[in-house]
């Protein structure tokens, strides 16, 4: 997730959270160990079920605006990510007077 300043272009808050995916690899075999499953359970996408993720941050005195990026990426063998998701949205922000 990326937050920018729509003026200045100015990135303003950037965050990650990275998620596993415990499946089969193409012989039928599962890709991790029961011993390492139980290490990374918290970080594995249950099967239909929808993950939901808050991120907060403030923004600067005088950013009356920010576009918000949220990108999800699928990485099928580690290093190499294909995007398969991209939302945008544009948050605008006026201080009290």
């Amino acid at each position: 997730m990326t937050a920018k300043d729509t003026k200045t272009g100015k990135i303003l808050y950037k965050d990650e959270r990275k998620y596993f995916e415990i499946g089969l690899d193409l012989d039928g075999y599962m890709r991790y160990g029961a011993w390492q499953i139980k290490e990374i359970v918290d970080l594995t996408l249950q099967p239909l079920k929808t993950q939901h993720e808050r991120f907060f941050f403030v923004l600067n005195k005088g950013v009356e605006e920010a576009e918000v990026t949220v990108n999800v990426y699928y990485y099928i063998s580690g290093k190499k990510g294909d995007l398969i998701y991209q939302k945008k949205k544009i948050l605008s922000y006026k201080e009290p007077e």
